[in-house]
């Protein structure tokens, strides 16, 4: 059997470890297009600079006047990495029938492999659109002890069949734990999912849905969440994220993402329009920055093409890495199923980054990837990434929200 483990950790390294991080880095579009920095992590720590101030030593004066001297403001925003896993098994019995063939080891490991790439590209897709706080859903109504969960906006987007779930209550904010650990049996609607056993008659309207054991128990803010920070939370103007990178926004308003006067509707909905839109991105040029990235889910695309088609200029973009994206003004409009509902996110691209220890790897610091279930045949490999989404500059993003 020894054998046999070396051959299984030979095929995890060398046949599917090339092809995960290709999956994992570049089959969304934010993965693909942010750039990763490994320089400023130090242990779980990370740390970037923030400029927000100039010199005021600079001006007109008499003949021999000098201006007082003056000197850049910085701010250094900092956070810790998320630990980031997956975890597969393969049963005793399926390494034993595979031997010492290294073509029977890859079929073996094919469907593991290529399911947990697929749901871990899918949970760092969703975190990075989230606001660090691990909430996926709100309870609409108590469920008195039932098996039917009925969810707010935004309903069941971010659930699955299978899925465990902790619903936190929502007194006063405290997240304290109502439920734990409760399965999904089905996802029945957009808006109800049905589980395994009757649920706690502690579960009132409006706790929250997180996935289970992705918080500490302390409460629902990001600080509370194991989570990554995502761009609700980034491009925001302390709706969501009051204190971003250890920063509180309520201190420094430049910590704030760019605005303007129509960029919400008190949560009502409305029509979106071109207006609407060059008023969000020019709220970012009027910052000094510039969107190369414009962020929506598909149902604010294709009203973005209605608007371009009654306007007799739709075009589209091929961008780097061969995404589609339809065109505004030559900056790419691309949809994301992860996306907030009826919210358009503006990214600079040169203000966002994924801070990481390393790159996606298997963890073996015992020098195998494949360890012994304890009191099971099988054996299991984790993979795993520790890192985190930030920027250095919020008011380089915009957003526009409530639009339909």
């Amino acid at each position: 059997m020894a054998q046999n483990l070396t051959n299984f950790d030979e095929a995890l390294k060398i046949d599917y470890l090339p092809a995960v991080r290709e999956q994992l880095n570049h089959k969304t579009i934010l993965a693909d297009k942010i750039e990763r920095n490994e320089r400023d992590v130090s242990g779980r720590q990370w740390r970037a600079v923030a400029h927000y101030q100039r010199n005021s030593g600079v001006g007109s004066g008499a003949e021999t006047d000098l201006p007082t001297a003056g000197n850049q403001g910085y701010k250094n925003p900092y956070g810790t990495v998320a630990y980031t896993r997956g975890r597969i098994q393969v049963s005793g019995p399926v390494m034993a029938a595979s031997r010492n063939d290294k073509g029977a080891i890859v079929r073996a490991l094919d469907a593991e492999i290529k399911g947990v790439t697929r749901d871990m590209r899918k949970e760092v897709n969703y975190q990075w659109f989230n606001d660090g706080t691990s909430i996926r859903a709100y309870v609409n109504g108590a469920p008195e002890s039932g098996t039917t969960l009925t969810l707010d906006t935004p309903g069941t987007m971010y659930l699955y069949d299978g899925m465990l779930i902790d619903i936190l209550g929502n007194d006063d904010n405290d997240g304290a734990t109502n439920d734990a650990d409760v399965v999904i049996s089905t996802v029945d609607s957009s808006t109800e999912v049905t589980v395994s056993a009757a649920l706690e008659a502690a579960i009132d309207d409006n706790d929250y849905v997180v996935r289970a054991n992705s918080t500490d128990g302390g409460g629902i803010l990001p600080s509370d969440s194991y989570e990554m920070m995502g761009l609700k939370g980034i491009v925001d103007d302390a709706n969501y994220v009051t204190t971003l990178h250890n920063i509180d926004r309520s201190s420094y308003a430049w910590w704030k993402c760019s605005t303007h006067s129509d960029d919400d509707n008190g949560g009502t909905n409305r029509d979106l329009t071109l207006d609407l839109i060059q008023a969000s991105v020019s709220a970012v040029e009027s910052q000094g920055g510039k969107v190369d990235l414009i962020l929506s889910d598909h149902d604010i695309r294709d009203a973005f093409a209605s608007l371009l088609v009654a306007d007799k200029r739709f075009n589209t973009l091929e961008l780097d890495g061969g995404w589609k994206a339809l065109d505004y003004s030559g900056t790419g409009w691309v949809a994301d199923a992860d996306c907030p509902p009826n919210t358009v996110f503006f990214i600079d691209l040169d203000h966002l980054q994924v801070m990481q220890t390393s790159d996606w790897d298997w963890m073996d610091e015992d020098g195998a990837v494949l360890s012994r279930v304890s009191g099971s045949d099988a054996y299991e490999a984790v993979l795993y990434w520790y890192a985190d989404l930030t920027t250095d500059r919020s008011k380089a993003h915009s957003f526009l929200r409530d639009v339909q």
